[in-house]
């Protein structure tokens, strides 16, 4: 029962996202957004909520007579085997497309795109390695420990990305609601590097991984056995987030306070 809830809690966490992603995508093209877009959303969340407590009432029941997977993708990526090029081309090809149609569909596309790869590499890179992990370098106690426990996502799902996401779907609903428009920085000469509807899209991808840590580290994936992986792996999500949830808030703050300085 544990590993289906988990199954559901992938969901979820994918539905957030995607419902999410179409808020930002579509921010200038609504006058208002429809319910079932924040609807979805809230079910997503809902859904990780809900399975993350159902989780802790299942123990979790390993079957010996499972293989798993976690060898076969090992050696998948340590010889090196040539990529199917017809598989690629397949892949590619609507995105060599989409510009001969609109430039705008391409870019809505590379963004997808950028988004599955972020994900499934994250995803690869959580299941790769061995099954359990050395844990001994990250052993601390105290305050310190209580401050690791916050933002290790191998005990909970409620990852810094995640707090992040939901800040900025908020804001994007309320901006509409309440008719103060944001000013996004995507066309022009904006201020910074990147726009708050981009660095968010990328978030999510990092916000679907940093939830399969959790999903990995208490069940079964699909034939690969629940891993036992070190600090090491959470500490690079966390690194990760330092840059893209750092840009993020820094340019939302910005963008909020513009846009009711404008207002008022």
């Amino acid at each position: 029962m544990r590993n289906v809830s988990l199954y559901i809690m992938l969901t979820g966490i994918l539905i957030t996202a995607i419902s999410g992603n179409w808020i930002i995508l579509n921010y200038d093209s609504v006058t208002i957004y429809p319910k079932t877009s924040y609807v979805g959303f809230g079910i997503g969340l809902v859904l990780v909520a809900g399975t993350f407590v159902m989780s802790r009432f299942f123990s979790y029941r390993e079957n010996a007579h499972i293989k798993d997977k976690r060898d076969r993708l090992n050696r998948w990526l340590m010889a090196d085997y040539p990529v199917n090029k017809w598989l690629i081309g397949l892949i590619i090809l609507p995105l060599v497309i989409a510009p001969f149609y609109s430039w705008m569909l391409f870019f809505t596309m590379l963004e997808w795109y950028l988004f599955s790869g972020v994900v499934l590499a994250g995803i690869i890179y959580m299941l790769k390695g061995d099954r359990v992990e050395d844990d001994t370098d990250w052993e601390y106690h105290g305050k310190t420990k209580m401050m690791l426990d916050l933002i290790d996502y191998r005990k909970h799902p409620f990852n810094i990305s995640l707090i992040l996401y939901i800040l900025v779907i908020v804001s994007f609903v309320l901006s509409k609601v309440w008719d103060i428009p944001l000013y996004m920085e995507t066309g022009g000469n904006p201020r910074y590097v990147t726009s708050l509807p981009t660095i968010s899209f990328l978030m999510s991808s990092l916000m679907v991984v940093s939830t399969f840590i959790y999903i990995i580290s208490h069940g079964d994936f699909f034939g690969f056995r629940k891993a036992e992986l070190s600090y090491e792996r959470v500490m690079f999500v966390h690194f990760t987030e330092i840059i893209v949830c750092g840009a993020t808030l820094f340019i939302l703050i910005f963008t909020l306070i513009n846009a009711l300085y404008v207002y008022f």
